[in-house]
């Protein structure tokens, strides 16, 4: 079915076709897990492991090294065959644990735990989370007990859910919300507890969700209130969110939030309540070159390539492999690239839907401009950004970009705006050209 998203500040949309996938389970598990150490924004964890030696599964790898990085799991009991470098779904490479799998499982087939979420401590649930690997993965992905703490200490009132895709044409949190709604708002109410947070706000699109009154026990002292988005592209983006929130409630102006998803509170339930690291990821594959379109939950460290060959494999030739949505996600080339905690979307492109292109010069139309949802002029900034004039106002316009990819999608001459702008972000000088 076609869909058809309008901008914020545009007359103007695109279309793009929904993805009829089947919810088809558990992943197979990869007889080699490649797992990446790096898995989030922010500094590298330190693997503990060492080749040749054996690893349960659940077992941590890789330690956090500081507040900014978060612990990272064996996916799958085996014997680490060699730390070695990996593309990343971020474009990037990074060092990962090879891991072969053999052996038995702790935590698959066994009885599931079930821990009284209620009577655990905010200060507990926080180190759980921090113990667990938890990414929150809405926005910039961030270890969740260090945004936590940070947002305790100032005070944060609201904890906000987001029950559709930030990119419209990924389609995961969207189809989550719709089944495996009871779990999401458990793990909601886990945070709200642990931020003593007043309220807890539900953002949707379309049909509010329907709350079962045994959920709603959860929520006890804690206001519980929908607002419905507009729909516009890029309504999902943090800073929207924040607006959206702040003018239909009652919150203080200057009150911060914390801002979730539905793949993060699924992992915070889990992590609390089953006592289970991150070691899994909800991946949705689609596209006109899959044979069989599905929604798999898969473990980290699984390649690409085995994702897409339990989908039935191609259908006919790939031209683009694009991970976490068509507007703005990443094209990758190697299908020995892993799932890490942040992919949530494989798109498989063939030529008549993806075909090459050239980019061509600017030819000042004033397109992007007119979409651009935080109003910067992103031609110029990436004019700059290729000069390297990183004057003060340049600095500001790309920290201001939020990577939403509405000025690349409307550009006649296909220059990649945000991908320029979101890249020169990461590598900012300190100082920068006047």
């Amino acid at each position: 079915m076609t869909q058809f998203v309008r901008f914020s500040r545009s007359s103007e949309s695109f279309s793009f076709e929904t993805p009829d996938t089947v919810a088809t389970g558990n992943a197979f598990l990869p007889s080699v897990a490649v797992v990446p150490f790096r898995q989030h924004t922010g500094a590298e964890p330190r693997p503990i492991v060492t080749p040749g030696e054996r690893v349960r599964e659940g077992q941590l790898i890789a330690r956090g090294s500081g507040s900014d990085s978060c612990n990272v799991h064996a996916p799958i009991p085996g014997i680490v065959k060699k730390i070695r470098s990996t593309p990343l779904p971020d474009g990037t490479m990074g060092l990962a644990a090879e891991i072969a799998l053999s052996g038995s499982f702790d935590i698959l087939g066994r009885k599931e735990e079930r821990f009284l979420w209620q009577k655990i401590s905010s200060s507990e649930v926080l180190k759980i989370l921090e113990e667990k690997g938890v990414v929150n993965t809405f926005g910039t992905p961030l270890p969740l007990a260090a945004v936590m703490r940070h947002l305790r200490k100032e005070h944060a009132s609201s904890v906000v859910l987001q029950l559709f895709d930030s990119d419209p044409t990924c389609k995961v949190d969207s189809r989550l919300a719709d089944t495996e709604l009871d779990g999401i708002l458990v793990g909601i109410a886990i945070l709200a507890g642990a931020l003593d947070a007043r309220n807890v706000v539900i953002v949707h699109e379309g049909t509010p969700p329907a709350i079962k009154k045994e959920t709603e026990e959860a929520f006890r002292g804690i206001g519980l209130r929908t607002i419905q988005s507009d729909g516009r592209y890029p309504s999902g983006i943090p800073e929207n969110l924040l607006t959206l929130v702040r003018k239909q409630g009652d919150s203080r102006d200057d009150a911060p939030m914390l801002f979730v998803d539905p793949v993060t509170a699924l992992a915070a339930r889990d992590a609390i309540v089953k006592n289970e690291p991150m070691m899994t990821r909800y991946v949705q594959v689609s596209g006109p070159s899959i044979v069989s379109p599905s929604l798999l939950k898969a473990r980290i460290g699984t390649t690409i390539g085995d994702i897409i060959e339990e989908c039935g494999g191609f259908s006919a030739a790939p031209s683009r492999i694009i991970v976490n949505g068509l507007v703005s996600g990443t094209a990758l080339y190697d299908l020995d690239t892993p799932i890490t905690k942040t992919t949530k979307s494989l798109h498989i492109m063939d030529s008549d839907t993806c075909p090459d292109y050239e980019v061509h010069p600017c030819i000042h139309c004033g397109s992007c401009l007119r979409v651009c949802p935080v109003m910067i002029d992103p031609m110029k900034v990436v004019t700059a950004i290729r000069k390297e004039r990183f004057s003060r106002g340049v600095r500001d316009s790309i920290h201001s970009c939020q990577s939403c990819g509405c000025c690349a999608i409307v550009c006649p001459s296909r220059i990649p705006l945000h991908h320029i702008i979101r890249e020169a972000r990461a590598r900012m000088p300190k100082g920068g050209k006047e």
